[in-house]
């Protein structure tokens, strides 16, 4: 891979769009400067102690982990605490990952221990996902540099707090990346504006579901978020059978005799892959599984450091690629058309989510994620590409999606991967 040696001193770093033309995913430019960590973090809320713990399972699971899986680790662990949304989760873990990648070359290519620059990155990026946590991830971060350096987290020498300072520069400027993306737009509008401009209410658009009849619809505006490989989000956009044709109503039938007849098997598979409000989610799932993988398969450090890098960027753009194509058609769920076009009245398996249909947002991630962690361990290729037929045929098995849903989402999921892929080369 190609070197590019954009960092000199840990001073104010200045950041442009993803590159992928280097070693790093941002381009990050800095002019000389003193600055050094200077005194430890404080919080007002969390104590030392629960720091130290945290930092001892980091070093500890470092005996056996890659540098950034204990990592990720501690973020799938604040999914559940925070209950985090799958779409909130997929755009956090992909800043994660630019964070810590990024963040270990900039290190390497400075001769510092990537073990005291990486945390601090990691650490800026999961106080901004989680800022109820406010200084705890920074105190995480020096306890394990206090660790790795061997010495008390109030006496760190000039080197170590260089790292650190270069990490929370690192992390910082990802932040302000993530902070320009689009996602701080909220929905403030009225019932019927959602459907976009030239678009009408019908027969075939969606409406909040049985039985919560959640509104307003999730991340209406996620379609116009900035991902960091897709030239146009709509690139990849399929298109849906039209409403009430053929193969919509053979789709909706088969929704209807499986619901109606779902085996214990079929019903195991829906709740398995459900990854609902408390869970990981679904991307969290895709990171748990590529963690497993990773390990099984005595991946080095920096492999792994990239299988995860593509991993989640793929599984963040797919998503917005997935949600694009959510609100571009506004497709109504099994539930609701099966009342319309049928007359039939059922109750999916699972929950059916507080947004429009097609394509499935469980089918893209899982066709992301199938496709990166099958490219990087080409032995697993076949079972990973298999795990995530079921993933997306559970939505199916639950009720809440067509065929045609998954089929699509899966094949979306697994171009936005490939072209992931491509932009830094093996």
């Amino acid at each position: 891979m190609k070197r590019r040696h954009f960092l000199a001193l840990p001073g104010a770093l200045c950041l442009s769009a993803p590159s992928w033309a280097g070693n790093t995913v941002l381009r990050y430019e800095t002019t000389p400067s003193d600055a050094r960590w200077t005194v430890p973090p404080t919080s007002v809320f969390h104590a030392w102690a629960a720091a130290d713990a945290e930092a001892d399972l980091i070093v500890e699971r470092w005996k056996r982990e890659p540098l950034t899986v204990p990592l990720t680790r501690l973020q799938l662990d604040r999914h559940v605490k925070h209950k985090i949304s799958p779409t909130r989760a997929a755009r956090g873990l992909a800043l994660l990952h630019v964070a810590m990648h990024d963040a270990r070359q900039c290190a390497l290519d400075m001769q510092m221990n990537p073990r005291l620059v990486v945390p601090m990155a990691a650490a800026q990026v999961m106080g901004y996902l989680f800022n109820a946590e406010e200084k705890a991830f920074d105190r995480i971060a020096t306890c394990v540099a206090a660790r790795v350096s061997g010495a008390a987290k109030d006496s760190l020498s000039n080197d170590t707090k260089a790292a650190l300072k270069l990490g929370e520069s690192i992390g910082q400027q990802v932040v302000r990346h993530g902070d320009t993306d689009g996602a701080q737009r909220g929905w403030n509008g009225v019932r019927l504006q959602y459907y976009g401009e030239g678009r009408y209410f019908g027969p075939s658009s969606w409406e909040p579901t049985e039985p919560y009849h959640y509104y307003p619809p999730d991340e209406p505006f996620a379609p116009q978020w900035r991902t960091w490989s897709l030239v146009d989000n709509a690139e990849f956009r399929p298109k849906p059978p039209e409403y009430g044709s053929p193969r919509h109503m053979a789709d909706l039938e088969e929704v209807i005799r499986i619901n109606k007849n779902l085996t214990p098997e079929e019903l195991r598979i829906a709740k398995f892959w459900v990854d609902g409000h408390g869970s990981v989610t679904p991307p969290g799932h895709w990171n748990n599984i590529a963690i497993d993988e990773a390990l099984a398969a005595k991946l080095d450090e920096e492999t792994t450091t990239r299988l995860f890098l593509h991993l989640n960027v793929a599984m963040a753009d797919g998503f917005i690629a997935c949600w694009e194509t959510k609100y571009h058609y506004w497709t109504a769920r099994p539930i609701t058309a099966a009342k319309r076009l049928l007359n039939v009245t059922f109750r999916s398996a699972i929950l059916t989510p507080p947004f429009p249909g097609y394509t499935s947002g469980h089918a893209t991630f899982s066709g992301a994620g199938g496709r990166v962690i099958g490219t990087y361990i080409p032995s697993r290729s076949a079972a990973m590409e298999a795990m995530a037929e079921e993933a997306a045929l559970s939505r199916l098995l639950g009720g809440i999606h067509f065929r045609h849903d998954n089929d699509d989402g899966l094949m979306t999921g697994r171009k936005v991967a490939q072209k992931v892929l491509k932009l830094i080369a093996a």
